[in-house]
């Protein structure tokens, strides 16, 4: 299957310094793929440079067969959408409000995340940290996304609030076939929900694959995840 998104060889970091060396990353149609690895591993740096964000010093990004632009903005409206780990809604404003602001699905949203009807009058601010998230990724499905990018969904949550919303994420990918790409945290939620993992350790990819060997072989995750062996 063709991807819609492609990391090939990417070195990519700030002011000169890499974050990530020679990555190799893919995500197809209503695939998850997951990120694990420790803080400092490089995680996020390659979400941004996913997104178009960060410009790679080397090695090459690709969306929808066509080599990524470094414009947020017009990646989004192409489909390649953000979440960002500061879930990127505005606190003053009310759901309803937030979500007109994308302008885009409304209904695809509320139907994979039916809790939000009841709070659309309720400001943003007044929202759990779990409702918070829930419209972070509800906001990003109304542009109608064919790669959705999560950047620590459990965030400030509790594990019962991730759990949640785990559901909807893996709904999205199979009723609307959106490729996500999620960097996560707590391994055995990723695991839970996702396709394929890829480790991160110090920049480099140090382990992948199916996401249900993995989660059977907690060794091998330990291990690549801490740097041991």
């Amino acid at each position: 299957m063709t991807a819609l998104l492609s990391l090939t060889a990417v070195t990519a970091g700030y002011a000169g310094i890499p974050a990530v060396r020679d990555l190799d990353l893919s995500v197809a149609p209503g695939e998850i793929v997951a990120m694990l690895g420790p803080n400092g591993a490089g995680k996020t740096t390659t979400l941004l440079t996913a997104a178009g964000v960060i410009t790679p010093m080397a090695g090459a990004v690709t969306a929808f067969g066509r080599p990524l632009r470094n414009r947020l903005e017009q990646n989004a409206r192409a489909g390649l959408v953000l979440v960002p780990d500061t879930r990127g809604v505005f606190h003053t404003l009310s759901v309803r409000e937030n979500l007109a602001l994308a302008r885009g699905g409304l209904d695809e949203a509320l139907d994979l995340f039916p809790a939000l009807n009841d709070l659309m009058s309720r400001r943003c601010g007044q929202l759990s940290g779990g409702e918070q998230q829930m419209l972070a990724i509800a906001k990003a499905l109304v542009l109608r996304p064919r790669v959705l990018l999560i950047d620590e969904m459990s965030m400030g949550l509790a594990p019962v609030a991730v759990q949640a919303l785990l559901p909807s994420i893996r709904a999205l990918a199979d009723r609307l076939g959106v490729g996500v790409l999620v960097v996560e945290q707590h391994i055995d939620l990723a695991l839970s929900i996702a396709d394929r993992a890829v480790v991160l350790h110090h920049g480099r990819v140090v382990l992948t694959g199916k996401a249900a060997d993995l989660r059977a072989d907690r060794h091998a995750v330990a291990d690549a995840y801490f740097g041991a062996g």
